[in-house]
């Protein structure tokens, strides 16, 4: 392994340094080489054959020096490194806390924030949220301000629909700094539907109130502040294999996945743009890697389970083993098959290559529980959904690269065997940080926005004018920087829209992309982070639209940002 180099950008490389995620004075040879060697260290104690690991551990290496995949940040940050040897390799948890035990509560917040993971909090059972909500922030501004932390501190706090003062959280934001904080409101379908038919809704009190002007106020308050988000934990159980055994009850800071009491999960992701080739995907390299990426990704949960600061989270990550594999560099590979973001074709190619991932992940985990043994979860006939048509009814309408077939035969498998590791495999995260380490557009998103200079254009921008305009290519660059947009320079107009940056592309684009990958038929197991980019002209009316149309595409949560709501947001739209 010593001899496979991993050579970050110069950008991935600030991105290292400047997130904390190396050491100090570690170079990124030496966090490459602490991260792998953890990762696969652990198999000894699994009992796993030496030289099967050496195998798997130097084509891990081999792979994650190719950038056809990275583990989450956490993990990068915390595997093998001094001073992190007691710790999980957790992107996020829902803490199990008493928030009426402040002194307790603050206790475990901490050590949860010392292990560099994200957190979730569901305030519905509290009569007095916003003044948990205040309280949990204002403790992550002076646990922040200590700068003991390796990682920011993101969290989630959430409330239901019909908690009687969802007004007061709704609008939480609009008035204060709650920096440290996403906020969700909790849906179910009776309120959506309610809200669409201009119905009534009933509150925890007894209170009827219209469910309309609810969702309005949520969507006035998005436009204002970008918060709250939707998050409808009610699809999220209908699709958790094992929610009567450990029902979601909130959800990560970005609301990719719903959590049980407890829960955590890790994160790694693959960079699809690694896999093209002029005839197609290649998904016989695609397979390989998603099968080591599943088992390095089981070791990091065991390496979790003695660590975790509470017993909740080791009770919980014995009985599910989730973990979440997930994609990066989408708009790369759209751009280099000419397919529009908001296109048919770019939704069927997002669509197959997330399919192949779900079930070349689920074949990889029941490998792994020949020899590890599967998840506690998979004692638990009874109440776990594998042993009734639970893949079927998820995935038996087949993709390009899944069949019917497969599903089914995959599914009658793991009745018969009862061997499964990991009770889900995929999830859809934000992945702004990791696809820098890449080299990859971020996650499943269309291109942000256009940079103000022809050489901090993303790569794949300038091939794709290369490759069309090449004797134009300086002038169209040039002009595009200037402007902001592809949309006036002198390409054809099926060129140009394959150029489309984020406020370019309508709503209903982005709605119908996470659809068609976590909607109704949708390909991955848990959720996606999905932001909705728009213009600074949106309206509070357009979010309302958007938030009814989510609802009705089958989707379990979104979340909306206007241009220039933040006068310090990353990037301009």
């Amino acid at each position: 392994m010593s001899k496979i180099k991993y050579q970050p950008s110069q950008l991935a490389h600030q991105v290292l340094i400047n997130g904390r995620i190396i050491a100090p004075r570690e170079t990124p040879q030496q966090m490459f080489e602490r991260v792998v060697g953890a990762l696969f260290a652990v198999e000894t104690s699994m009992g796993i054959p030496v030289d099967e690991t050496r195998q798997a551990r130097t084509q891990f290496a081999k792979f994650m020096a190719e950038k056809t995949f990275t583990p989450g940040t956490p993990t990068l940050t915390n595997a093998g490194r001094k001073g992190y040897e007691n710790s999980a390799l957790c992107s996020c948890a829902l803490i199990p806390v008493d928030l009426k035990k402040p002194q307790a509560s603050a206790k475990m917040i901490k050590a949860c924030y010392k292990q560099n993971m994200g957190s979730g909090f569901d305030l519905t059972p509290y009569a007095d949220p916003l003044d948990l909500l205040i309280w949990l922030n204002n403790l992550a501004h002076s646990e922040t301000a200590t700068g003991k932390y390796d990682r920011y501190i993101g969290n989630m706090a959430n409330l239901h629909i019909s908690h009687p003062r969802i007004n007061d959280f709704i609008q939480a934001k609009t008035t204060r700094r709650l920096m440290y904080f996403n906020l969700s409101v909790i849906v179910n379908d009776a309120f959506m539907n309610a809200a669409k038919k201009r119905g009534t809704f009933t509150l925890m009190n007894g209170r009827k109130i219209s469910a309309r002007n609810l969702l309005n106020s949520l969507a006035k308050s998005a436009w204002i502040c970008g918060d709250p988000s939707v998050l409808n934990l009610e699809r999220m159980n209908k699709n958790n294999p094992v929610s009567n055994i450990a029902p979601y009850v909130s959800a990560p800071p970005c609301a990719e996945m719903g959590l049980s009491d407890g829960e955590t999960c890790q994160f790694a992701y693959i960079n699809i743009s690694k896999f093209i080739t002029p005839e197609g995907i290649d998904y016989e390299k695609l397979g390989a890697v998603t099968r080591v990426v599943t088992r390095a990704l089981d070791n990091a949960v065991e390496i979790g389970l003695g660590n975790f600061p509470h017993p909740k989270s080791t009770e919980i990550a014995r009985l599910k083993r989730k973990i979440g594999i997930a994609a990066s560099g989408l708009a790369d590979t759209l751009l280099y098959y000419n397919l529009p973001y908001d296109s048919d074709g770019a939704r069927r190619l997002a669509k197959n290559v997330l399919s192949f991932i779900n079930y070349a992940s689920k074949v990889a985990s029941v490998e792994l529980a020949k020899s590890r043994g599967s998840c506690g979860a998979m004692m638990m006939k009874r109440d776990n959904k594998y042993y009734k048509t639970y893949l079927e009814d998820r995935y038996g309408v087949g993709t390009d690269t899944v069949t019917k077939e497969q599903w089914y035969q995959l599914a009658e498998r793991i009745r018969t065997s009862e061997k499964l590791r990991n009770i889900c495999t995929t999830t859809l995260p934000p992945a702004a940080r990791v696809s820098i380490l890449m080299d990859a557009s971020s996650g499943i998103e269309p291109f942000f926005g256009i940079p103000t200079s022809v050489d901090q254009l993303r790569p794949s921008i300038i091939t794709f004018v290369k490759k069309h305009a090449l004797k134009k290519m300086d002038k169209i660059l040039k002009q595009a920087v200037k402007e902001g947009s592809f949309q006036n320079v002198d390409l054809q107009d099926y060129l140009k829209e394959c150029l489309r940056t984020a406020k370019e592309i309508s709503a209903e684009g982005h709605l119908r992309m996470v659809a068609a990958l976590v909607g109704t038929d949708g390909v991955v197991d848990e959720s996606a982070s999905k932001t909705v980019n728009l213009p600074k002209s949106s309206t509070s009316a357009d979010i309302l639209n958007i938030f009814l149309l989510a609802h009705e595409l089958g989707l379990k949560n979104i979340s909306v940002y206007r241009d220039g709501t933040y006068e310090e947001q990353p990037f301009k739209l």
